[in-house]
Order: C-alpha cells, then sequence, then structure tokens
C-alpha cells in the first residue's frame, strides 16, 4: 500500500515544504519534516491564509515520499457528513495496515463542531493513531485559525486531547516573504518576477497574500494569453493599479 493510496494531492500548484516560505516559522517546519517513532499530534493556528494549509498538504505530501500513508481531510471542503465518512474508511484503512507510518491531516476542523458523528470519527482518528505500534511513525495535524482552548467541541474527551496536542502560532508573512512567495510561485510557473515588477506591485496593490496570489494567476493567465513577458506596464493594465 503506497502512502498515494489514501489520498493523492493533485493541485495546479503543489503545495510542498521546499515551496514554503518559512519566515518566522522555522521550528515548525523542522517539526513537520521530522518522523519520530510512536505517536505525535501538533495543532497548527493562525490568521487566515498565513500558511496551515500549505504546510498540512505539504506534511502529507513528504509522507508519501517517505513511503508513508497520509491523508489530507479538508473540512470546510468535504462539510461534516462526508469528513465523518472519508475517516471512517481510513480508520479501517489504519487498522489494516498496522505496520506503515501514517500521517493524517484535518484542515478547517472548527467545522465538525456540534456534529456528534464526525467529533465521534475524530476521536476515533485520534485513538487509533494514538494507541498503534510505537515502532512505527504516527502523527495527527489538526490546523484552525484559533487555539484548541479557543474551539469548545460537545465531546468532552475530544476537547482535552486535542488540547494536549503540540500548538504551534504560525507568524504571519511580513512584505519581503510576500514577495519570495510570490517569486516562488512564478519560478513554478516558468517564468521570473522582476524586482521593479514586485516592488511596484506591493508598492501599489493590496497587500494581503490571498490577494496577491489570486491577482498573480489573474497575471498568469495574461502573460499566456499575450504571449508577453510580465512588466510593469502589463501588470497595471491586467490588475488596473
Amino acid at each position: 500500500m503506497s502512502g498515494q493510496a489514501v489520498l493523492p494531492i493533485d493541485a495546479p500548484h503543489q503545495l510542498r515544504m521546499a515551496n514554503f516560505v518559512v519566515g518566522s516559522n522555522r521550528e515548525l517546519c523542522d517539526a513537520l519534516v521530522s518522523f519520530p517513532k510512536g505517536f505525535s499530534g501538533l495543532w497548527l493556528c493562525g490568521e487566515d491564509v498565513c500558511g496551515k494549509t500549505h504546510l498540512l498538504q505539504a506534511s502529507c505530501l513528504a509522507a508519501a515520499q517517505a513511503g508513508h500513508l497520509q491523508a489530507y481531510l479538508d473540512v470546510a471542503a468535504l462539510g461534516p457528513e462526508r469528513f465523518a465518512l472519508r475517516a471512517n474508511e481510513l480508520l479501517v484503512r489504519i487498522r489494516e495496515a498496522l505496520d506503515f507510518s501514517i500521517t493524517v491531516a484535518v484542515d478547517h476542523v472548527a467545522g465538525l463542531r456540534n456534529e456528534p458523528a464526525a467529533e465521534e470519527v475524530l476521536m476515533g482518528l485520534y485513538n487509533t493513531l494514538h494507541d498503534s505500534d510505537g515502532a512505527v511513525h504516527r502523527r495527527l495535524l489538526v490546523a484552525h485559525r484559533q487555539t484548541a482552548g479557543q474551539l469548545v467541541f460537545g465531546l468532552a474527551d475530544l476537547n482535552s486531547r486535542l488540547r494536549a496536542l503540540a500548538h504551534h502560532q504560525l507568524h504571519p508573512l511580513t512584505d519581503e516573504e510576500k514577495c519570495e512567495v510570490l517569486r516562488r510561485r512564478a519560478d513554478d510557473r516558468g517564468y521570473h518576477l522582476t524586482d521593479a515588477v514586485v516592488e511596484y506591485w506591493l508598492r501599489r496593490g493590496p497587500r494581503g497574500i490571498d490577494q496577491l496570489l489570486a491577482d498573480l494567476e489573474r497575471l498568469d493567465q495574461a502573460t499566456l494569453q499575450h504571449k508577453r513577458l510580465l512588466t510593469v506596464p502589463l501588470l497595471k493594465s491586467v490588475l488596473g493599479y
């Protein structure tokens, strides 16, 4: 059974540890690429669009590359009912593969609150991973804007277990780090962002990283459509800044 058997990650821009701009998050990134034997659990918190989803998916990809099983479950995309279905299927796989290392990542976990069936299956995932053979690596990663202590589930035992996970607060990106994110995304698409373009862009346009990445997609399409390099005049004409 391969690491990709649980959940293949398929995205236009593959989220990897190598293309994450670490900034002040070195301790967390080091922890995510370490695979000690036994159970480990990490709770990632921080403002929206600070890199939580990137790190969850990148950790699953790193686990797959190490030959481990992995599963990324996004509650926001699945909804609580489909999450419970997928997670129950995953529990069966885990119990059938006791000698395999596995990483399970649960994104936007707040969507499971006050959903008894979904809370129960998350509890089941935690218990199964926690109680597995200590000779293999078993990891549970969970992400939400707030800490586990600020998020109250209906299942009291689930609250206590999630609050016991190692908590890591992601630090927001500086403007310099946002520039690096844009450059890396452009490099992945096969073109170079010049200093002149990036400096003009950050000086004139919105500086939220979510808007910057959305604008980068528009610029990417414009370079393909017009078969032109990305210049300041092209940026002005596409984004209107």
